[in-house]
């Protein structure tokens, strides 16, 4: 037997069919907000891949303008460097440079202390050596502080070099990952755009209604999030700014240092050439003053050589004239005694005849002339013999003399034929092939003393 009614049994089914159709629109309902859901996914996944791209895209672009910009200053600096460490090579050769002519004048400068005293006078070829010795010095001085500077310059230019190198690694290694994170991004941009493509044209119908909230991911709509979204927005904004900044900062500061070691680069370049030049104007004044002071002591040699001469001949003047002197002293003897003897026999005269006559007035006057001539002569004699020693003497001194000029003339022309060289490795006066002769027309007894390092090789083999 049935336990319902018709009735109950149509009420039963209504009321499932009411059921089902309540839960039909909960269905409906839960689709379009699944549908609404998805079109959201879609739109925000696809929204966030595009601002990632263009973020990587413009990190990328950045990273590679400062690499660029950081490498171009890296290899000017390195160019810099390699200018400046060039520069450095220069000054230090032209300090090494002026070893050979201050020692060439430190021993010009001992070898004329060793003059006769004489001749030690403070002539202007001292002068001149002093004054190349203080130049020398003075160029060495500059040099070496050049050179100091020079180095402390080269130091910061490496320093600066590792600087922009570690920074560029640092970039070119951040900048590798970003590109590898953009070309994935690019490639899953591409995929996951053609799976949207497909669900929205699968979801077409369910997605009419969320137009609106595209723009914007969904889970950055909130206000809090939002917030939080733009600070950390702004706060990359910043680093990024800061990095390119300091990048640019990096880049200034090498210029700055490459702008100073330009300038520093041609201030050397200029007192190599100053000092040189300074050098070179020394030495030739040093040469000079001696080819003027050997013209001074020659013409003075000459003079001494001539009155030298003059002295000879009046000593052998002087020597005929006390021998005529001596001869005239003899011839008065033969008078005198013949006097002596008319007097002597006169006195024997009778005594009637002893009187003052002529004759006894013409013998005594012929007496007292031979006897005042005899005394004259006789002074004369001494007075001659006084002047040849005394000629004598004078001709010593002299020969003395102008011994100390020819040995003072010696030492300058030994001066002048020695040249500034580097004999292995040091610096040393040597003996110049070109300068040799020319001192050797000068006085052909001239022979030359090689330095204290010369060798003997530097003289030719015929001297005079």
């Amino acid at each position: 037997m049935s336990m319902h009614t018709t009735q109950e049994w149509a009420q039963s089914a209504h009321y499932n069919m009411y059921q089902a159709q309540a839960t039909h629109r909960k269905a409906v309902d839960q689709q379009d907000r699944s549908s609404r859901a998805h079109e959201e996914v879609i739109s925000d996944n696809l929204g966030m891949y595009n601002e990632l791209h263009s973020s990587l895209e413009q990190k990328v672009r950045t990273s590679q303008r400062l690499v660029e910009k950081l490498q171009l200053r890296a290899q000017s600096v390195e160019n810099s460097l390699q200018h400046t460490k060039q520069t450095l090579v220069k000054l230090e050769e032209a300090l090494v440079a002026k070893d050979a002519p201050l020692t060439l004048c430190a021993w010009r400068m001992e070898q004329r202390e060793r003059r006769p005293l004489r001749e030690q006078v403070r002539d202007a070829a001292e002068v001149c050596l002093e004054m190349e010795k203080t130049t020398l010095i003075d160029a060495q001085g500059k040099l070496k502080e050049f050179i100091k500077k020079t180095r402390a310059a080269i130091t910061s230019l490496e320093g600066k070099l590792e600087e922009l190198r570690y920074d560029i690694q640092q970039k070119s290694q951040a900048l590798s990952v970003d590109e590898l994170c953009l070309r994935t991004t690019s490639r899953s941009l591409e995929t996951v755009s053609e799976r949207s493509t497909f669900l929205r044209q699968g979801g077409q119908g369910a997605s009419s209604g969320c137009s609106g909230s595209r723009n914007l991911p969904s889970k950055i709509r909130g206000g809090a999030q939002s917030a939080r979204h733009e600070v950390a927005s702004q706060e990359g904004s910043r680093n990024e700014i800061l990095r390119q900044q300091e990048a640019l900062r990096l880049n200034q500061s090498a210029i700055h240092r490459e702008q100073a070691a330009k300038e520093l680069r041609e201030e050397a370049s200029k007192l190599i050439q100053r000092v040189a030049r300074a050098a070179e104007d020394a030495t030739a004044k040093t040469d000079k003053s001696m080819k003027d002071r050997v013209n001074e002591n020659q013409q003075m040699r000459r003079r001494l050589e001539s009155e030298l001469r003059e002295t000879c001949n009046q000593i052998n003047v002087t020597k005929n004239t006390i021998q005529d002197t001596k001869t005239q002293i003899r011839s008065l003897e033969e008078p005198m005694e013949l006097t002596s003897t008319c007097a002597s026999w006169r006195q024997q005269r009778a005594s009637r005849e002893k009187t003052q006559d002529p004759v006894s007035s013409t013998l005594q006057q012929h007496q007292m002339i031979l006897l005042r001539c005899h005394e004259d002569l006789r002074q004369h004699h001494q007075n001659e013999k006084n002047i040849l020693q005394e000629l004598q003497g004078k001709k010593e001194q002299l020969k003395e003399d102008l011994q100390d000029k020819t040995c003072a003339l010696h030492i300058d022309l030994n001066c002048l034929t020695h040249e500034a060289t580097c004999l292995n490795g040091k610096p040393s006066p040597a003996i110049s092939r070109q300068r040799l002769p020319k001192a050797m027309k000068v006085d052909p007894t001239f022979v030359p003393t090689p330095g204290a390092h010369a060798m003997v090789t530097h003289l030719p083999l015929t001297a005079r």
